[in-house]
């Protein structure tokens, strides 16, 4: 059993003890040590060789791309798989990080299913994962996905949203709940009424604060569309937009409404 390090960074506590939580309950045999800043980051790499960094973007004196550029000019962390867990999916700071040799991009909000998926990923590639330990995060994950599917309330939207918004293609306007959101992109459920938006097609999104006021108009294209129930009259279908738009005005609008809404 490949007993692994792993390192995570950011300077809110709550994100430190969720991201540290997720990781233990995930990968019991893991050792995974927390830190608030980028310089107790370099510090902790400096007596220890980790396998993988969770690390968040925006902290103050030291960014977490600062301790990317760090890591690979470092003979001990130059290939060391290096997750940045971040709200900001501008393009700007999309290329910056891959410039600077970011392995994966996290976006908060995120589930404890995301982030596994994302270690899984980094981990596998360099083999770092005993077949025990991926059949154990395989197992997990199927378990989250058949809870997803035995509360069908849930997963047509009873519970509740993070905000309303409009969806809207060349022919029409649907109306929906947000059920999850970030910087790079948006997942809603709309009611099933014999149409919704096609995957890859291009549409706006109208994005409400739930006392109605108007957040954001957003450029993107339907990644996914998905029944919520396992039937053809399933009564809600999710619908997950990616987005296009780089407009600073608008990102900075929606990174505040998302705060808001955590």
């Amino acid at each position: 059993m490949s007993k692994l390090n792993i390192l995570v960074v950011d300077d809110a506590r709550f994100i430190r003890e969720r991201v540290t939580s997720m990781v233990r309950e995930s990968f019991p045999d893991f050792t995974v040590m927390a830190v608030e800043n980028g310089a107790q980051a370099i510090s902790a790499m400096q007596q220890r060789q980790f396998n993988l960094i969770l690390c968040d973007w925006e902290m103050p004196e030291m960014s977490g791309l600062d301790v990317l550029q760090w890591c690979r000019a470092q003979d001990a962390y130059k290939s060391t798989p290096f997750l940045m867990v971040t709200s900001r999916g501008e393009r700007e700071y999309v290329l910056k990080a891959i410039q600077a040799g970011v392995n994966d991009y996290l976006g908060k909000p995120f589930t404890r299913e995301q982030l596994v998926q994302k270690m899984v990923k980094a981990l596998s590639k360099q083999q770092k994962l005993s077949p025990e330990q991926q059949a154990r995060a395989a197992a997990m994950l199927q378990a989250d996905e058949q809870k997803k599917g035995g509360a069908p309330a849930a997963r047509a939207g009873a519970g509740k949203p993070k905000g309303l918004a409009q969806i809207r293609n060349s022919k029409q306007t649907f109306r929906c709940a947000i059920k999850d959101l970030n910087l790079r992109e948006v997942k809603v459920v709309i009611k099933n009424e014999g149409s919704f938006p096609q995957v890859l097609e291009q549409v706006v999104v109208d994005i409400e604060q739930l006392s109605g006021d108007s957040v954001a108009r957003i450029n993107g294209f339907v990644t996914l569309v998905q029944a919520t129930e396992q039937k053809l009259d399933a009564a809600y279908v999710d619908v997950l937009v990616s987005f296009m738009d780089d407009d600073p005005d608008k990102m900075a609008h929606l990174s505040k409404y998302i705060s808001s809404v955590r």
